[in-house]
């Protein structure tokens, strides 16, 4: 069942979400099985079982793999659903939300209309591997270098959601590894629900956005990386960045 019919049901309710998204047991995606050897904290978070089952491609959100940007929206047909009903016009409104992020001189917009449905953009900035991720259940933002072991890798969504304790997730947030934010309203207030795990094809391990940590497979423990970020209008962050571009809405950028 698609988590995107409950968005507006489920805050707070993450008993119910976990159910309707986990279901009966689903084929692995090929070359990655459940990962397993989960962390400590897993046990004290919902549901403690989410390292024995394997990534779900049945869940829909996928995860950015080769973006595409420009200096802005105009002259793009883009489909409906990345443009929310406050955005007017051929372009990428004034007012729509973004999270910018400036990496070695180079600044670059991530609407958070796209993050909404993707939830996960692997990109690469300044030269370096960045990744930018959204959880719009929890309203968790959280931008890291794309990196395992030191190495390169790509992200992709699992299709669950772990809940951590709540004093681990309202430490994130005051240590400034995750940060709040609305597609609607910009900055918000991170709610401690059912959390976007991602999963890294290097090592199949299973990543907490709202913690930045691995909490299952090899790399169980580690830490991502964080990468400082604002959350913004596009036309603000336009004028303090006027050379920035922008991540263009699939189908331009292509996603898994």
């Amino acid at each position: 069942m698609n988590r995107r019919g409950f968005l507006g049901l489920l805050t707070g309710a993450t008993a119910s979400l976990a159910g309707c998204i986990e279901g009966n047991a689903r084929p692995p995606i090929a070359g990655f099985p459940a990962p397993e050897n989960p962390d400590p904290i897993v046990q004290h978070g919902f549901p403690g079982s989410v390292c024995g089952d394997p990534p779900n491609p049945f869940i829909g959100i996928k995860a950015v793999l080769e973006p595409a940007t420009g200096p802005n929206w105009n002259d793009l047909a883009v489909a409906e659903k990345y443009r929310f009903g406050y955005e007017v016009g051929p372009g990428l409104s004034e007012d729509g939300y973004v999270v910018g992020v400036e990496r070695n001189g180079e600044a670059r917009a991530y609407a958070l209309s796209i993050l909404w449905w993707h939830e996960v953009v692997n990109d690469t900035l300044g030269g370096d591997p960045v990744l930018v991720t959204y959880c719009p259940i929890c309203q968790s933002g959280m931008v890291a270098e794309r990196r395992v072991d030191g190495d390169e890798a790509l992200f992709q969504v699992s299709g669950h959601l772990w809940q951590p304790p709540a004093v681990y997730g309202y430490a994130s947030v005051e240590d400034g590894r995750t940060f709040g934010a609305s597609a609607t309203s910009g900055e918000a207030e991170v709610r401690n629900s059912g959390n976007l795990v991602l999963y890294d094809e290097a090592t199949g391990s299973y990543w907490s956005q709202i913690l930045a940590k691995a909490i299952c497979g090899p790399e169980s423990g580690e830490r991502m990386d964080i990468l400082p970020s604002t959350v913004t209008t596009w036309g603000e962050w336009q004028r303090k960045h006027p050379d920035t571009d922008a991540l263009l809405p699939p189908p331009w950028s292509k996603t898994a």
